[in-house]
């Protein structure tokens, strides 16, 4: 991974300073569990990937990232507010290694905080060193980006309910859930930058073909990574019943037999607190292991990781319209790197 390893390093740098934004925004004060809560997931770290697509967009057209550091950090602030209420739909005791918000402010705080995010998104835009006009601008992608989040995770809650997903369905739902933020980040970033509508809409392409793909590629991930690299137990989608772009494709494709065998083992072990622990149980990781020979035997997991580099392929090739610049080179290296990655 040499070729990344200045990427990186860009991204960490640029981290800091978008940190310096966000926690100007949610300091420590009171009521302090409101602001602790809130303050729980920034604290945690992350890559601020988003934020970075944020400042080097808007570089890659031209313009000031120092213009765009409020504009990246109104996109980590969405980012954070979907993930304490998609923990709290999920229930889920863990986010970055650490216990998540509602499992230490109880949920009615965790909603709180959710929602003090969510505000504190807008207000970043308020502060932002951008004409009224871009912001109004702005203004709109946040909202047709929350609207497609929302919109993502209703899709897939519905999903749970239902034995079979289609390719289509499937995404459209990801499109909402994965899609939309890194598409309005991309989006956003150019907005700050430049008023060309072509360079704007092509920085949309590639930001919605990424967030697409890096989901994707998650969802190969899970059955095909090193299991100490990914940091999970392998097969961890299949037996809690994840609807992917692999599921959607075997289940338009196989036998009514193979069917059948395979939702013996899916989300077999769906909403039990042992899942993970069970999968080194002998019986079950067999279960897991014939599922993942059936999805291979149709050709499903190579389906959705050539899916995943296509996506990327045609993202960077949207991006061609732009002038060469070391910021749209890094625009490129992260997308490549999202479907190379081994976690």
């Amino acid at each position: 991974m040499g070729k990344y390893d200045e990427l990186f390093a860009r991204v960490k740098t640029m981290a800091k300073d978008v940190d310096r934004a966000i926690f100007e925004l949610i300091p420590e004060k009171e009521p302090r569990a409101l602001y602790e809560a809130s303050r729980h997931y920034p604290l945690a770290g992350g890559k601020r990937v988003r934020p970075f697509v944020v400042l080097r967009a808007a570089e890659a057209v031209g313009g000031d990232p120092e213009k765009a550091l409020y504009p990246a950090a109104s996109v980590e602030f969405i980012h954070n507010y979907s993930l304490v209420h998609d923990d709290i739909m999920d229930m889920d005791e863990l986010r970055r290694g650490r216990p998540t918000v509602h499992k230490i402010w109880g949920v009615n705080m965790a909603i709180l905080a959710g929602d003090l995010l969510f505000s504190k998104a807008f207000e970043a835009i308020a502060r932002a060193d951008v004409s009224p006009e871009k912001k109004a601008k702005i203004l709109d992608v946040l909202v047709r980006t929350s609207n497609m989040l929302c919109e993502g995770q209703a899709l897939d809650i519905e999903f749970e309910t239902r034995e079979e997903v289609t390719v289509d369905e499937y995404l459209r739902m990801i499109s909402g859930k994965t899609g939309a933020l890194f598409e309005g980040s991309a989006e956003i970033g150019a907005i700050v930058g430049t008023d060309n509508g072509e360079y704007i809409k092509a920085l949309a392409k590639w930001g919605m073909n990424v967030g697409i793909a890096f989901q994707i590629w998650d969802d190969v991930l899970d059955l095909i990574a090193d299991e100490e690299k990914l940091g999970k137990p392998v097969g961890s989608d299949i037996r809690k019943g994840k609807k992917t772009l692999i599921v959607g494709h075997f289940f338009q494709n196989a036998s009514e037999e193979d069917k059948a065998e395979f939702l013996k083992v899916f989300g077999k072990y769906a909403g039990d607190a042992k899942g993970d622990a069970l999968i080194h149980d002998e019986k079950v990781k067999e279960e897991v292991e014939r599922a993942i020979e059936l999805l291979r035997k149709y050709g499903s997991i190579d389906y959705a990781a050539e899916y995943a580099k296509n996506l990327v392929r045609e993202a960077n090739e949207a991006l061609k319209v732009l002038p060469e610049s070391e910021a749209r080179k890094d625009l490129e290296l992260l997308a490549e790197f999202l479907v190379e990655r081994e976690f």
